[in-house]
């Protein structure tokens, strides 16, 4: 059974690497022959990076499901994703989550004032622009993971091959990351890793997961990205830290009230 769940992370991070790299290698071939210059080159570039890389996760977690014959159409890969087994738990839950998120935010960034309906157009787009990422990160590889590793280091493997695998954005020069210092956006991961972990973990549900994403991401368009652009400095430092502890935490009670036992009457 460890050797199985081994090959299925191995494969898993093997397709999910290969796919986004390779596209993001053509992109930089692209850029650096003049190739995707212009307005039709930065098109077609976010289109790549968005449809193609950006979805790696899901692709790779929908081959390896099809070739574990988890799904055989389109209909049934969707009912994967919007799985929820405990919808009460997931809507009452979901929420703290996203606040928490905001908060975060209010403590270290500046509101940049942009109009409700802003937000309510970006969401949606975040959730095709990042959210959709957690189908992979988190319906895929988290529960593998969980059978093998903590959830400290499940959340802290995936941080770190999130982080990883955006690295090579910072070599197109129309990529969002463009102008993110990579210290910090890896740092970031690994926070945000164990944030949308943790909702993973309570609820099971991958929708949920993607809807945090996707809200993580809208936030960025909310407030200034100064925790993602400069240099990693010790408020931020000492904000990512509390929220992996709070997290340990919450991670930690969880634990000790599902290895309760009831006590029987005699």
């Amino acid at each position: 059974m460890q050797n199985h769940t081994t090959t299925q992370i191995r494969n898993y991070l093997m397709l999910v690497f290969v796919f986004a790299w390779s596209i993001e290698g053509l992109i930089i071939l692209g850029e650096l022959s003049g190739i995707l210059t212009g307005t039709v080159g930065i098109v077609l570039t976010f289109l790549l990076i968005a449809f193609g890389a950006g979805f790696s996760p899901v692709y790779a977690s929908a081959l390896l499901w099809v070739r574990q014959k988890r799904f055989t159409n389109f209909t049934s890969f969707i009912k994967i994703i919007l799985e929820t087994p405990n919808f009460k738990k997931t809507v009452w839950v979901t929420p703290f989550f996203f606040l928490g998120l905001f908060l975060i935010n209010l403590a270290n960034e500046t509101f940049l004032g942009n109009p409700p309906t802003y937000f309510l157009l970006l969401f949606p787009l975040m959730i095709l622009g990042g959210g959709l990422e957690e189908v992979g990160w988190r319906g895929y590889l988290q529960p593998l993971l969980e059978k093998k590793f903590s959830f400290a280091l499940t959340s802290f493997i995936i941080g770190v091959v999130w982080g990883l695998w955006h690295l090579p954005l910072w070599f197109v020069q129309s990529a969002n990351q463009s102008d993110m210092n990579f210290l910090s956006f890896f740092v970031y991961c690994i926070s945000f890793s164990f944030i949308i972990g943790l909702l993973y973990k309570i609820t099971r549900s991958t929708i949920a997961c993607v809807l945090l994403h996707a809200w993580g991401n809208t936030l960025q368009g909310m407030f200034t990205r100064n925790y993602l652009t400069q240099p990693l400095d010790f408020k931020v430092s000492i904000i990512w830290s509390c929220v992996i502890l709070c997290t340990l935490a919450i991670s930690f009670l969880l634990k000790l009230q599902n290895t309760k036992q009831p006590i029987r009457s005699q």
